[in-house]
């Protein structure tokens, strides 16, 4: 039995979280847009079960008529969000997917998302189908995930795109070279809402699972974008995936010393917070000022340097808390950090001064407490 790539296995990881999500979240966002789209709530409401003769049968009609009624797409929709089956009937009459792309790209609002939510369920499909949506559908889905102005719309089209990104390779391929990364990216550095903000991040973070066909320069390109901002939890996912993927140089970047104050800033906005919740967070955190602090002295200068500067949160405070709560995977990379501060802060004779100026402060040498199972 042929056991499955790093990478196929977080493929699959995250093609079941999208799925998941589908089944949750998305159905009631999708829910609540249809309420407002003037559908009866008792045609939507009887729609319990959709069989796969009843797929067969929708897919020959709209194709007959080529053009889709309202409860045509609902009922589509419901029927693909129910099983895999129904998708693979549907994908198998050919011409079919043409007809609700045909709806996509009109001038009925309504029909528009009616038709996205559609194509996203449709998603939920085999490699096949996500290629077929991307062939037939990829240059529309990412012109609307650009406009900002129909946000249900643009939602529902960063949705399908990530079904496809999470899943399928070919799909992939055929949306990038359709211009996804790049869409992405110039989208990326001029978003304000975070909603937004989240859907372009999670689909570049799929994206970047295909490392090959992602150019190094589109890696500083996505740093840069997130340089002067205030960092949440995706940019951090999505910050640490790039470092993670690029060369030293990247860390070296002019970037650098803007994303290194901005880790510690989010580090004091959490400190007061439960701290178990944010564990992942501030894990990335710490991990990226550990590849910064490994980097060089002009990094561990600049860490020092805004410890100081600030005045607000001593690491070693951070380290003991987060001890208390036996956070210990974030214990062990702090180590690490911490480490780095002192081995590197030693390198020059400036930094040696700015790190004893630095443990006057905070000398987390004497000062942590390593909890006993990472001893």
């Amino acid at each position: 039995m042929n056991q499955s790539s790093p990478l196929e296995q977080i493929r699959i990881q995250k093609r079941y979280e999208l799925k998941w999500g589908q089944k949750t979240h998305r159905k009631k966002e999708l829910d609540r847009n249809r309420a407002g789209l003037g559908e009866l709530e008792h045609s939507i409401g009887v729609i319990e079960h959709i069989t796969e003769q009843e797929v067969k049968g929708l897919a020959g009609r709209i194709k007959r008529r080529k053009r889709c009624d309202p409860l045509d797409l609902v009922r589509l929709s419901y029927g693909f969000q129910q099983s895999r089956e129904n998708i693979a009937h549907f994908i198998r009459t050919t011409g079919a997917i043409n007809v609700i792309v045909k709806e996509l790209t009109g001038h009925d609002y309504n029909l528009q998302l009616l038709a996205a939510e559609c194509l996203c369920n449709l998603s939920l499909g085999d490699d096949v189908c996500c290629e077929k949506i991307a062939n037939f559908a990829g240059t529309y889905l990412i012109a609307l995930a650009e406009n900002p102005n129909c946000r249900p719309l643009q939602e529902t089209c960063f949705w399908t795109l990530q079904n496809i990104v999470g899943s399928s390779p070919k799909g992939s391929k055929l949306l990038f070279s359709q211009g996804l990364v790049v869409v992405l990216v110039r989208l990326l550095s001029s978003v304000t809402e975070q909603e937004a903000a989240d859907d372009i991040i999670l689909t570049l973070e799929l994206a970047l699972n295909y490392e090959q066909e992602i150019e190094p320069a589109t890696l500083t390109q996505i740093v840069q974008c997130f340089v002067g901002r205030q960092l949440h939890p995706s940019s951090l996912r999505l910050l640490y995936k790039c470092y993670g993927l690029s060369s030293l140089e990247l860390v070296c970047h002019d970037s650098s010393s803007s994303i290194i104050r901005q880790c510690l800033d989010f580090l004091f906005s959490v400190h007061d917070l439960h701290l178990p919740t944010h564990a992942a967070s501030i894990l990335l955190s710490i991990r990226i000022l550990g590849y910064q602090a490994s980097a060089g002295t002009r990094q561990v200068e600049e860490i020092l340097r805004y410890q100081l500067q600030k005045s607000v949160l001593k690491l070693s405070l951070l380290f003991n808390d987060c001890a208390k709560e036996e956070m210990l995977p974030v214990c062990k990379e702090f180590l690490w950090l911490l480490g780095q501060l002192h081995s590197n802060g030693g390198a020059c004779a400036t930094t040696a001064e700015l790190l004893q100026a630095y443990l006057a402060y905070d000398n987390f040498v004497e000062a942590i407490c390593v909890p006993k199972a990472l001893l």
